[in-house]
């Protein structure tokens, strides 16, 4: 599969894209281009999506894009008819519509219901996918409803999970989501990080994998999220399929265990680098990310589940190595894939 691979209705393949906001796009379109040929596509976020997709076909973008108009978090979107029109106008794979969040309610499932059935009254009417922002502990906790309600979504739908840190690392998400991505077709993810290519190694459609801390999940202000201080870039290491700051990584070599990336984006030269703030590790990133992705949908599709949770085996069998000098336990999203 190429990144101009075309996403047809009904029997494609898994597809994934990097999920980039339009200020990276318009300031930096070399990178978006480069995320666009190493992944299927790229998708855009923000009010100011198609406008800024437009520049970058005017300059020879080609691939497939998608918008999340991101009405989670933005103000002041179009509304529905006109947004889907400016999704058209700038090419886009399939038409989204601008989306809204749904906060927790440990007490009643109705709002969740009323907000899902009334965009997919509007989704219908368009022709377009719904997009929706939970709270993770909706997919945690009550799956079979999330299950129920998107599976009445004609076009599919596009799903974001929202935590103060990550999603997955939630009791129960991971194996919410197993269950939603087998069971609901036409299932988008987006905003997300490396664990939604498990989503799709279950079932899911498509998944727009975040390069940054604020594009891999969403949070609300309420949800008070976290960031870890300091200016460290944030590196995937592919064979621990999770992200360290480039001072771990830094601290590892200083005591003892270098880690080498030997994909073509480094050959073979040591993580430890990106220590060096000149240093750009997007390249990197995005290279180790396209990595696993393929490798898993790659597989023939029966077998693309066993080659995800053996992908994670492998990882963890990684942490906490006599000798390793790395860190010594895997994160709750790695291990609830493997023994959930």
């Amino acid at each position: 599969m190429t990144a101009a691979v075309e996403w047809k209705a009904g029997g494609r393949p898994p597809t994934f894209s990097f999920y980039l906001t339009s200020h990276a796009c318009k300031t930096n379109p070399q990178v978006a281009i480069a995320a666009a040929e190493l992944a299927d596509g790229i998708t855009i976020e923000g009010p100011r999506g198609p406008e800024v997709a437009k520049r970058m076909r005017d300059a020879g973008l080609e691939a497939p894009v998608l918008f999340d108009g991101a009405g989670y978090k933005f103000e002041n979107l179009p509304e529905p008819g006109k947004w889907i029109q400016q999704q058209a106008l700038a090419g886009a794979t399939r038409r989204l519509l601008p989306g809204v969040f749904i906060r927790w309610d440990k007490d009643s499932d109705a709002e969740f219901i009323d907000v899902v059935e009334a965009q997919r009254r509007i989704a219908t009417d368009l022709g377009a996918l719904i997009l929706v922002a939970v709270d993770v502990r909706w997919v945690a906790k009550r799956t079979e409803l999330v299950i129920e309600e998107l599976q009445k979504c004609r076009f599919g739908a596009a799903l974001v999970l929202g935590h103060r840190a990550d999603p997955l690392s939630a009791g129960g998400a991971v194996e919410g989501l197993r269950h939603v991505a087998a069971k609901v077709e036409r299932l988008f993810q987006f905003r997300c990080d490396h664990g939604s290519i498990g989503g799709m190694a279950f079932g899911a459609e498509h998944a727009s994998i975040g390069l940054t801390t604020t594009t891999r999940h969403f949070a609300t202000t309420e949800m008070r999220p976290r960031c870890r201080p300091g200016s460290s870039a944030r590196l995937f290491v592919r064979s621990l399929l999770d992200w360290f700051l480039a001072h771990d990584v830094a601290g590892w070599t200083a005591a003892g265990r270098n880690v080498i990336c030997h994909l073509p984006c480094c050959g073979g030269k040591p993580l430890s680098r990106f220590l060096d703030p000149d240093l750009d590790a997007r390249w990197h990133n995005m290279n180790a990310l396209a990595d696993f992705a393929r490798h898993i949908l790659d597989a023939e599709p029966a077998d693309r589940r066993i080659e995800f949770l053996n992908g994670c085996r492998d990882a963890v069998s990684q942490y906490g190595l006599a000798g390793f000098q790395g860190p010594e336990d895997p994160k709750a999203q790695l291990t609830s894939w493997v023994f959930s």
